[in-house]
């Protein structure tokens, strides 16, 4: 699995290979013409040395042959190898320098001469590694192709295998197929036309009973209309009594208002002009005392006793004012409380008023409600009855047009067959083309399987045959892959 792996994507970066290859190459002899000194002298030779065995691998005719090719390879690139290190060696001065002085090889540099040498001296295994690859591409789509091409012969075959035992089997049992597929169509012609006429017959019936719940649904809404207006009527009265009631209730809540306000004023101000009066009260007693004191006392002179007499009238005219007041007071804020007690009294019997109205239209709602009520469940009843017929007669409509659809069906069917029978039977020189033609077809298969069979032996001998040449070349390009890498995190490392 790994091998078929490695085959497929060396298939995919086939010619991206060989376009980098010739690059390479290019690039090489460019760098030659500049640089002499960078190549060993016997270089083209060696390479001349390695395109030798590729050519030899290329003429052989097995496994054998490509091993021999690849140990020649083999010993080739280690001379390579070695004439390579030989060059570098010799590179370096044995001597005194007599040359100027050249700047020292950068390691990236050096690890591309070396890629360069060894891609140089590598050429025959890559090109044989391609040849191998491509060798065995070719040999697998030879081999699906053969096997594409198999099934569909082995599928034409047996589509006219069927065709002809059917035209067998009808040219053998001719007789009994026209008795039998003739009395079908009969049997289905009457069925046919049972079909029809029961057809017929529910398409009035469900004709007329969609027009007898047209006509009740009609006379339903008629006889309710009285009763639905009156419900509708009483709908409205107990609307109109519930913001009759709602109306009172506020009302009787602002006339409570207006007699607790009035009470508590009514207290404050009465509560006020009594202590007015008992301090006059209170005042008119000390006065009364003090003069009395006064008019014992011999020494008191004649003008005290007419100040403190002065005194006591001013006290008692105060006291007579309170008093006057507090009636003034109590009379103005009793009738004030007396008005908003009689307001109170009158919003409540408006509420009780508007409550026993309203309890009348509802019980008035409720009654007609319920008589509209029973006339909708008893129409709904009536209505429902004839539907449910209706969804009854839709059924069976539906039936019976599927069993005319299925007699019509069995007829043509019938017919079709007697029709196919009967050309069978007229031209027996049709079947036995198709019978040449069967064994043409099979023929034609069992020489593709040999073909497909052999295309699968040649395809295991290639893989075989190529097998170390192209592991070579798998381990050449991984190799190459990996230099790349190095150069590349050198130079930006």
């Amino acid at each position: 699995m790994a091998d078929e792996t490695e085959e497929t994507k060396a298939e995919e970066r086939l010619e991206q290979a060989e376009t980098e290859e010739h690059a390479e190459q290019e690039e090489s002899e460019a760098r030659e013409e500049s640089d002499g000194n960078r190549w060993p002298a016997d270089g083209p030779a060696s390479l001349e040395s390695q395109d030798e065995p590729r050519a030899d691998a290329e003429q052989g005719d097995g496994p054998e042959d490509g091993d021999e090719a690849d140990a020649e390879q083999g010993t080739e690139l280690q001379d390579g190898t070695a004439l390579a290190d030989d060059s570098e060696e010799n590179d370096e001065p044995a001597g005194p320098v007599t040359e100027p002085a050249t700047e020292p090889v950068s390691p990236q540099q050096r690890i591309i001469d070396t890629a360069q040498r060894a891609a140089q001296a590598g050429t025959a295994s890559v090109t044989e590694g391609v040849s191998a690859v491509r060798e065995l591409s070719a040999a697998r789509r030879a081999h699906a192709t053969a096997f594409k091409e198999l099934e569909t012969l082995e599928r034409d075959t047996k589509r006219l295998a069927e065709q002809l035992e059917h035209r067998r089997d009808v040219e053998s049992n001719y007789e009994r197929i026209v008795e039998v597929q003739t009395a079908e169509i009969e049997d289905a012609g009457r069925a046919l036309e049972r079909a029809r006429v029961r057809r017929a017959n529910l398409e009035s019936q469900l004709e007329g009973k969609n027009n007898e719940l047209k006509r009740l649904k009609e006379a339903n809404s008629q006889k309710m209309a009285p009763s639905r207006k009156l419900m509708e009527q009483a709908k409205d009265a107990l609307a109109k009594a519930e913001r009759a009631q709602a109306e009172a209730r506020r009302a009787l809540k602002n006339a409570q208002a207006q007699a607790d306000e009035a009470t508590a004023s009514r207290d404050s101000k009465l509560q006020a002009a009594r202590r007015a009066a008992d301090t006059a009260s209170a005042k008119l007693a000390r006065q009364q005392d003090q003069l009395t004191e006064m008019r014992r006392n011999p020494s008191a002179g004649a003008k005290g006793l007419s100040q403190a007499s002065s005194s006591v009238a001013a006290a008692l005219a105060q006291l007579e004012n309170a008093r006057e007041n507090v009636a003034r007071v109590n009379q103005e804020t009793g009738q004030a409380v007396q008005i908003a007690q009689t307001h109170l009294y009158t919003q409540r019997k408006s509420l009780e008023e508007a409550e026993t109205d309203l309890a009348q239209a509802r019980a008035r709602e409720e009654e007609l409600r319920g008589a509209y009520d029973a006339k909708r469940s008893e129409a709904d009843e009536q209505e429902s009855a004839v539907s449910s017929k209706t969804s009854e007669l839709k059924e069976s409509l539906e039936q019976a047009r599927d069993d005319e659809a299925g007699a019509r069906g069995r007829g043509q069917a019938a017919q079709a067959a007697l029709e196919e029978a009967r050309d069978i039977h007229a031209h027996p020189e049709l079947t036995d083309e198709l019978s040449e033609r069967c064994q043409e077809s099979r023929a034609r298969t069992e020489e593709q399987r040999r073909l497909v069979e052999r295309l699968a032996t040649e395809e295991r001998m290639v893989r075989e045959r190529t097998q170390r040449t192209r592991k070579v070349f798998y381990a050449l390009v991984a190799a190459a892959v990996v230099i790349v890498l190095l150069a590349v995190l050198l130079a930006f490392g």
